[in-house]
């Protein structure tokens, strides 16, 4: 497999709720390596976006990841042929130990022989999951849930890595250690698509963001235009 194959490819998505268009035939590419960002106000069809990916809603459309079609997969296939989500609000288990989150995470892993060494990795780059291992996951501060949805999704070995609002509800220095976090992964060869509501944040962080408005993708914006006032106003007031 080329290097052009490799990450996450979406091509002419759609998604409808009974009928009304929530996503409108978008595409858009995650290249191994790189962080993508997707944009835009509340309503325009982001999370959707992500939960049709994950096979977790009806789509039309195209969805390769690493050259393979994944149509009509459920998403605990999805999760086999190497994507996860960290959905937003975190949805980590909050009775449950961290340890068993991240074991939880490992379920989907297309290679059973690599857990030790994942799991190294995740606390390595995490190290607060490795001091509060035995600890209940509904008592870790939001910012620590996150770092352990993060930590959970990557025990599954993917080669994309979406997240949805990664940021919500953090501390400005909880948001510096996740997106540390995930400059590291991108580092690793993994493909990281990124929804955020903090537009000028998301810019300057990722490769390349699109913009989303009403179901399609408006602009395509680099990290240079991440202090553009004119540009982001028109992303988000067209």
């Amino acid at each position: 497999m080329s290097n052009a194959d490799k990450g996450l490819s979406v091509v002419d998505l759609t998604v409808a709720y009974n009928g009304v268009p929530a996503v409108r035939g978008i595409s858009l590419e995650v290249p191994a390596g790189q962080a993508i960002g997707l944009i835009g106000p509340n309503g325009a069809g982001k999370s959707s976006t992500l939960l049709s990916i994950m096979g977790a809603i009806p789509r039309g459309g195209t969805v390769l990841v690493d050259g393979v079609d994944v149509a009509g997969l459920p998403p605990e296939k999805v999760v086999r042929k190497g994507v996860s989500l960290v959905p937003e609000g975190r949805h980590v288990f909050a009775d449950l130990t961290v340890m068993d989150n991240l074991r939880l995470g490992a379920v989907g892993r297309r290679d059973k022989s690599g857990y030790a060494e994942a799991l190294e990795n995740v606390l390595t780059m995490f190290p607060i999951l490795s001091e509060f291992s035995a600890r209940q996951a509904g008592l870790l501060s939001g910012g620590q849930q996150q770092q352990l949805a993060i930590g959970r999704s990557l025990m599954a070995d993917p080669d994309v890595l979406m997240l949805d609002e990664p940021s919500l509800g953090l501390s400005p220095t909880a948001v510096d250690t996740v997106f540390e976090a995930l400059d590291v992964i991108r580092g690793l060869g993994k493909a990281v698509l990124v929804v955020e509501q903090r537009a000028e944040f998301t810019i300057a962080f990722c490769n390349r963001t699109y913009v989303l408005h009403d179901g399609e993708i408006t602009l395509t914006l680099k990290p240079e235009d991440a202090n553009n006032v004119d540009v982001l106003t028109q992303a988000y007031f067209g």
